[in-house]
């Protein structure tokens, strides 16, 4: 610990300060009382659309804060050259990840695949359609095609990608997505499946949606990791973000 001429406090130095910071993520983490208070502050939070009010590079990008500093801490640290995202939505996440992986390296490249991609999307995502550095590919992300532009994606690739699951958010359709791409990625490869938060979520919160409690990207993974010893959740950031939809969503490959 050292003094400095400002403050009559401590100041903690790299070892200590580090040891404290671990200590509240898994303190925060463990906080289930907490946990429940942001549940009803997101419940709030939604009736102002607050997940649809953030932009990345000026990019509508339908994520809540905290998931977008999740993301970069596990990007940072795995420094991926490759990301795979299932869900365009408005091309915000996709700049997102390109964004971030060019902090390191200048031919990385993101691969977004969606049942639809709308023309706001393409319109917002030119730039990076232009330079290389964004593919957008539409087909149901489970579909043979799907995997076959996946599998050309990766092109034999051994070092370990970021793939993030953000579509339809149905058990079966998450399931169906970790079967089909998750035999397709690197070991040491992470997953972030979003939405988790659904199983938290009062009861009926989401009509007509196909998804809701006990049917939801949760559910999926539960399913997921019963069968599959491939996976682990990753422990280190799966109960990272406060107000983040991604809760238990983050796993690894063995």
């Amino acid at each position: 610990m050292s003094y400095t001429d400002d403050y009559s406090e401590k100041i903690p130095d790299d070892a200590n300060f580090k040891a404290m910071r671990e200590k509240s993520k898994i303190q925060m983490g463990e906080d289930l009382e907490l946990r429940k208070q942001a549940i009803e502050l997101t419940v709030l939070a939604d009736k102002y659309k607050y997940g649809y009010q953030w932009e990345w590079c000026g990019v509508p990008i339908i994520r809540h804060p905290d998931d977008i500093v999740l993301q970069q801490e596990i990007v940072w640290k795995l420094k991926p050259r490759k990301i795979i995202e299932t869900g365009v939505a408005r091309g915000g996440s996709l700049v997102l990840s390109s964004s971030l992986m060019s902090f390191y390296h200048d031919s990385s490249k993101v691969l977004g695949i969606d049942l639809k991609i709308f023309d706001h999307a393409r319109a917002s995502l030119s730039d990076w359609l232009m330079n290389g550095r964004i593919e957008i590919f539409e087909s149901d992300s489970t579909s043979s095609i799907a995997i076959k532009k996946v599998e050309h994606f990766l092109d034999g690739d051994s070092q370990p990608i970021l793939l993030v699951l953000d579509s339809n958010h149905s058990e079966e359709h998450v399931l169906n997505e970790l079967n089909a791409l998750g035999p397709l990625i690197p070991r040491g490869s992470i997953i972030m499946v979003a939405d988790t938060i659904v199983q938290e979520m009062p009861h009926g919160y989401y009509k007509n949606r196909p998804w809701g409690r006990d049917n939801n990207p949760l559910t999926a993974i539960n399913r997921f990791l019963s069968e599959n010893h491939e996976f682990i959740i990753h422990k280190e950031w799966c109960k990272r973000s406060l107000m983040g939809e991604c809760r238990d969503g983050i796993l690894v490959k063995i």
